[in-house]
């Protein structure tokens, strides 16, 4: 009886609802839910927003996008600094042969997007970072229209 006792009240210890009642009722006083603690988020800078730091880190960013058969990342217009470090611009270079016409698509739509969008001012790039950006991505958009092009009728 003791024994059956004592796997009740291990049992009710360690229930994972915290918002189960105790056998003992309010004997033991009331039953406190536990809430995580919130921890605040650091400071994302530039080099997060983008999706790499580091050459390493983007080759890695890379790899994972050229390898994932599902692309859906492909068409995703994103803010203008995203394409600042080129592994997007790169992914879809190294991509364009297997893509779908419907991804060729998507792809020349989501830059010529960017492009118009690095024309102006991008906050977090400088003007010269900027240019070569969105020259990056013209020379990409024109490579993804030729080949669409060519294979595709749009």
């Amino acid at each position: 009886m003791a024994g059956l006792a004592g796997l009740l009240l291990l049992a009710g210890c360690t229930s994972p609802n915290s918002q189960t009642a105790s056998i003992f009722g309010d004997l033991l006083g009331p039953a406190v839910e536990e809430k995580p603690t919130p921890v605040a988020s650091p400071a994302r800078p530039q080099a997060a927003r983008t999706g790499c730091e580091g050459a390493a880190q983007c080759s890695a960013v890379l790899k994972t996008m050229i390898d994932n058969p599902d692309r859906g990342w492909i068409g995703q217009r994103q803010p203008p600094d995203t394409y600042a470090n080129g592994t997007r611009l790169f992914a879809y270079r190294a991509l364009r042969r297997q893509l779908t016409c419907g991804e060729l698509n998507l792809a020349v739509n989501e830059l010529a997007a960017a492009s118009q969008a690095l024309g102006g001012s991008v906050s977090g790039m400088t003007p010269d970072q900027a240019s070569r950006t969105r020259a990056l991505s013209s020379q990409v958009e024109g490579e993804l229209t030729r080949e669409r092009d060519g294979r595709c009728r749009t």
